[in-house]
């Protein structure tokens, strides 16, 4: 699946207050100006970092999503919604 534009919209939370801004006044309207997919779309709004992470998207891009969100102390909560890497190898099938 094509990351691109979900990438081009986490960037542009991570990297951007006025794009933060108008997107916390209506989250609905600013999502609608990215091509992404209902799925991805809803993963944004929910801040589903486990879903974005499964998609492919670069760890330190989400990250920063994440933290242009909820500020530089959100490290800890940012960290306990990533997949760990022994739950993805149990589901790549590779655990022993």
């Amino acid at each position: 699946m094509p990351t691109g534009e979900v990438e081009m919209l986490l960037y542009d939370l991570g990297n951007s207050k006025q794009r933060r801004k108008t997107y916390n006044e209506d989250r609905e309207a600013f999502l609608k100006r990215y091509r992404v997919s209902a799925s991805e779309a809803q993963m944004v709004a929910n801040e589903d970092v486990e879903g974005l992470l499964r998609l492919g998207l670069n760890p330190m891009l989400v990250m920063g999503f994440y933290m242009g969100l909820h500020g530089s102390r959100s490290m800890p909560e940012y960290l306990a919604q990533a997949p760990t890497l022994e739950s993805c190898l149990i589901e790549w099938g590779m655990s022993r």
